[in-house]
């Protein structure tokens, strides 16, 4: 039983590194949050607000002077206005961002 139990516990972990080797962010850039642009504001959790960033260093992909991302305003990212941050995005949608 304790076998069983180890090698069901050693798959887990294999499954999950297999996943996060798939994700695939075709853009990517370090870039500083200029503005905050505000939504149509629902009164739901899932406001959303568009993040205006200058790009400072392409890494990967076509990316311009400026980009603007919608993003939920009370979402997994908390942005400061001035600060850097390195973005990856797919479809013109967040897949991470990280500050510097």
């Amino acid at each position: 039983m304790p076998i069983i139990l180890v090698l069901l516990l050693l798959m887990n972990v294999t499954f999950a590194t297999v996943t996060v080797g798939k994700v695939n962010c075709p853009i990517q850039f370090e870039g500083r949050v200029e503005e905050f642009i505000k939504g149509i504001s629902t009164g739901s959790t899932f406001s959303t607000h568009t993040v205006v960033f200058k790009n400072i260093l392409t890494i990967k992909g076509e990316v311009k002077d400026q980009v603007a991302i919608e993003m939920l305003e009370h979402g997994p990212f908390e942005l400061e206005k001035g600060a850097d941050y390195r973005v990856q995005l797919r479809q013109g949608r967040i897949c991470w961002i990280e500050k510097l």
